[in-house]
């Protein structure tokens, strides 16, 4: 789901089921606290041929720039947050700094570090260090983090940053029983942080209290820079883990909601969204109510992180196929291993569901995985988009039963009760993978799955 509000979340009901589509896209100065300052929305920027220090811009709707003079006050959202999965893109001219404030307490760092070599904390998506005046000098700064390595850019140039972050968490007096955390911080596609616990907040925080939902901000007074697409996904209400058990994997109850989010690419309106999926708690229908000749492409994501599991469900093609592919096979998947869950083709391992291909495998935009077979590991070169034919070809007419075993970095294939595909080896952002967000994709054409159930090993 890719719905371009500008506040609230949106909340729509699909058959009996509440189901809370939980992603925002903060396209407005009207989606922050005001006054904002000198921030103001821009297009084409560009840093200054004359002075390599300053941006040159043009007003528009694209992106957010600090100021003519590159210094303001903090950008903060409206909205307050508590686990979120954020996506920012940004750029800095030479020599500029800013950064990401989570909650209003937790800093990642932006820092022009093209080149850098001897990393610290206030490198590019450096995590900044805790302060407290009342150590000796050279002792008030500690618990600062620096980068794994330098994903940084060249300055000029647009970089994407993805985080998940999970609030502190707080008992009924108020007491914190857990730290909060950054599970992954990814720059331009490289995994620069993993499970960062925080003692507490870092420098140049609002405040030393620690709270469970609080806004954002984007910080302005340091040097020019730029944002846009800023994308936030609720992450919150997470199912406890039923180890050994199966379980729906898109499981949504009165109580905590729904385990899983639709997201559909390009600007898609509220119908339209709300056409290209349904779920009534054991089908998920793909394109059935969908009405134009051509439409979009999308993935049904959890909101929960899985490692270790077997998974399995059926699937069943309907009969509508729609443009782009109005003449050519009906093409969908099942991804895992997904590192974030905010795109609507996630950086992913990909069990292909394509008529007289299901069972291939896909390594998809920096995620990657080698083939093993006979004991044999058969390398895959790595590419944004590579992939592994099927070794047995088991579809059938109808309903097919698909059954992925996951085993942290490998996993089995299964169709129809054969093993048609084995993987080993999975990385992503120069990591070893062993777990992500699990997506069910809808291509272009009328698809059913059901029965989608999971069990956590």
């Amino acid at each position: 789901m890719k719905y371009n509000l500008n506040t609230a979340l949106l909340v729509f009901v699909i058959c009996y089921t509440g189901a809370v589509f939980s992603q925002i896209k903060l396209k407005s100065l009207n989606d922050f606290e005001q006054p904002a300052g000198d921030w103001l929305q821009a297009s084409q920027v560009k840093v200054d041929s004359i002075n390599n220090k300053l941006f040159n811009y043009e007003p528009g709707i694209d992106c957010f720039v600090n100021g003519a003079k590159g210094r303001t006050k903090y950008l903060v959202t409206k909205e307050a947050y508590r686990d979120i999965e954020l996506h920012v893109e940004f750029i800095l001219p030479k020599g500029s700094n800013s950064g990401i404030y989570f909650q209003n307490r937790y800093e990642i760092q932006l820092f022009d570090s093209w080149e850098a070599i001897n990393l610290t904390f206030y490198d590019c998506g450096g995590i900044q260090q805790r302060w407290d005046n009342s150590k000796n000098e050279g002792e008030k700064g500690f618990d600062g983090y620096a980068p794994r390595l330098n994903a940084c850019k060249a300055p000029g140039e647009w970089q994407e940053l993805d985080v998940i972050f999970r609030a502190a968490k707080f008992n009924s007096e108020g007491e914190k029983i857990k730290n909060a955390k950054f599970d992954k911080v990814i720059l331009n596609g490289m995994v620069i942080h993993e499970n960062v616990e925080l003692s507490g907040p870092t420098k140049g925080a609002l405040s030393e209290i620690e709270v469970a939902s609080a806004p954002f901000r984007l910080q302005g007074g340091h040097g020019p820079v730029a944002f846009r697409n800023i994308k936030v996904r609720d992450l919150n209400h997470i199912r406890a883990s039923k180890l050994n058990t199966w379980v729906d994997l898109f499981e949504n109850n009165p109580e905590t909601g729904p385990n899983y989010d639709f997201i559909v690419n390009g600007e898609a309106t509220e119908e339209e969204a709300n056409a290209m999926f349904e779920y009534n708690g054991k089908e998920l229908k793909a394109m059935y109510k969908w009405q134009k000749t051509a439409a979009p492409y999308g993935i049904a994501v959890t909101k929960k992180i899985y490692k270790s599991y077997d998974l399995k469900f059926q699937f069943k093609w309907g009969k509508r196929r729609f443009a782009p592919r109005l003449d050519k096979i009906r093409d969908a998947g099942l991804l895992y291993h997904c590192p974030v869950g905010s795109y609507a083709w996630p950086p992913s391992l990909e069990y292909q569901i394509q008529e007289g291909d299901c069972g291939d495998l896909w390594n998809i935009l920096g995620a990657h995985s080698d083939v093993l077979r006979e004991g044999e590991i058969i390398k895959i070169k790595k590419r944004n988009y590579s992939s592994s034919s099927k070794w047995l070809n088991s579809e059938k007419k109808g309903w097919n039963d698909v059954l992925l075993k996951v085993r942290g970095n490998s996993a089995q294939y299964y169709l129809n009760g054969v093993l048609v595909n084995e993987i080993t080896n999975a990385t992503y952002g120069g990591l070893t993978n062993t777990s992500g967000f699990i997506a069910l994709q809808a291509e272009y054409a009328e698809l059913v799955y059901r029965k989608i159930k999971i069990k956590e090993l």
